[in-house]
């Protein structure tokens, strides 16, 4: 192929219109740090507000039984599949929408917004439908014994029957922020949030309703936020949904899921790792070593986990658009951004995690004093190494966000389906049970690695990419 001439009319015109569409939105404009501080802190105070609710929630668990902790490990598994399609809906409509709103395709992008909230609200029906026809079946294979096994159904069957409206609630929510109203969306979660806490004080307190308090303040908390539906039906917004969305282009629901494959298949490698693990402690250490996964799994690494996830997603639109948009400068000094905001943040996190572990255990430790002791180890094994988890989540989310599928979905699975999960079963050889806890911290080592190397080839191709 012959060499494109950069200086020719028609590559002149093409760029002067790409310029002026990125123009027209603050994505295109606005300073790069001030603009990735505000949709960054706004997704990340979005997902701080659900996991304080998990927090809260997890110092009144902390007051039940070792197997009702047990089970409640088990059931609250639902919870990471409708944050799982959420993201894979809601992250691969939001890069689409973004890149068409950088080329300026704006009723194609609307049309885009429609069709994926139709196409999510069918498939979480057709899931939550299956969720409680075979529930013991699926909270088997999750990793609940005989005798947890009551109370995982019993705390699982309200997450089911919530699924399509906990689904609905991720995806627009990061469709708010993709509309540029980040605000909005850590509103909505902040409602749920105080519904949530106030909900599961009642309902312990007054009722003394246990576990079901628990298992109706997390969909109280995830649910809540599908209320935004209202702003995009009657709010001024270009993406405005439509009746005609309901005729489902499969071209367009297949590049949507496409795009959102990489975060998606990042939480599916990490929905298998949880099921590995719980079944994995309970055959090396029972129940209170599966406990243990709860207090880690449903509380402190879910809420670094969140917070990782928020800067991910607040970086992603300033990324979309402006790739869309041509604006190549902006789009590397945003992954700069977003590389040193994250790694000053989690560094700080975990020292403080580290240095206060006592008392953050004994929050959701109940007074157990063999829960107290494993979960103070635990806790820093575990944590040790989440900066390396959540600079590899950011190094993800940019290439999706530019519809670079397979490098992202590198990146995400190769950490957990190559490091990760063959650890976990050739560390207890050698260490016993402790061994399994190493698995997870080993792995972002060589998973961190690989993500480092496909963004130092990323910086090699900007420095030498010229706006054509």
């Amino acid at each position: 192929m012959g060499r494109v001439d950069n200086n020719s009319p028609l590559i002149t015109e093409q760029t002067e219109v790409m310029n002026k569409l990125g123009n027209h939105s603050v994505l295109g404009t606005k300073s790069i740090p001030l603009l990735y501080i505000r949709f960054a802190l706004a997704g990340i105070m979005a997902n701080v507000i659900l996991g304080v609710v998990q927090v809260v929630d997890g110092y009144f668990v902390s007051g039940f039984k070792v197997l009702e902790i047990e089970g409640i490990g088990i059931g609250i598994t639902v919870l990471v599949i409708s944050r799982m399609l959420g993201i894979l809906f809601g992250v691969g409509a939001g890069a689409v929408i973004s890149l068409r709103l950088g080329k300026g395709k704006i009723e194609e992008a609307r049309s885009i917004m429609g069709q994926t909230l139709w196409f999510a609200v069918f498939i979480s029906i057709l899931l939550a439908v299956m969720g409680v026809a075979f529930e013991n079946q699926i909270m088997t294979l999750f990793g609940a014994s005989a005798e947890s096994l009551p109370y995982a159904v019993q705390y699982s069957r309200l997450l089911w029957f919530s699924l399509p409206l906990t689904i609905l609630a991720v995806v627009l929510s990061i469709l708010t922020n993709i509309d540029e109203k980040p605000v909005l969306s850590m509103s909505g979660w902040l409602v749920a949030a105080v519904v949530a806490g106030i909900t599961e004080w009642i309902m312990i307190t007054r009722y003394d309703m246990g576990m079901m308090a628990s298992s109706w303040a997390n969909t109280i908390a995830t649910a809540v936020p599908v209320l935004l539906i209202f702003y995009f039906w009657f709010g001024k917004t270009k993406l405005k949904p439509k009746w005609i969305d309901l005729m489902i282009n499969l071209r367009t629901i297949g590049e949507v899921t496409w795009t959102g494959f990489a975060s998606f298949s990042n939480i599916l490698m990490m929905f298998f790792a949880i099921i590995f693990y719980n079944n994995l402690l309970q055959s090396y250490g029972g129940g209170l070593h599966v406990a243990a996964f709860t207090i880690q799994n449903g509380y402190i690494t879910n809420l670094l986990a969140l917070i990782a996830l928020g800067g991910m997603t607040g970086l992603q639109p300033i990324i979309s658009y402006n790739s869309g948009a041509g604006n190549f400068d902006r789009v590397k000094q945003a992954i700069k951004m977003g590389i040193i905001f994250t790694v000053a943040l989690f560094v700080i996190l975990t020292a403080i995690i580290i240095y206060y572990v006592e008392p953050i255990v004994s929050f959701f430790s109940g007074g157990d004093p063999n829960l107290q002791q494993l979960g103070i180890w635990t806790t820093i094994v575990f944590n040790c190494m989440f900066t390396l988890n959540a600079v590899t989540l950011l190094i993800a989310g940019y290439f999706e966000a530019q519809e670079r599928n397979w490098t992202a979905t590198v990146i995400n699975v190769s950490k957990i389906l190559l490091f990760s999960i063959p650890f976990m079963f050739i560390f207890p050889h050698y260490w016993g049970v402790d061994g399994i806890w190493y698995s997870g911290p080993a792995a972002e080592i060589p998973g961190a690695l690989v993500a480092i190397y496909f963004m130092w080839k990323e910086f090699k191709r900007l420095k030498q990419t010229k706006l054509v």
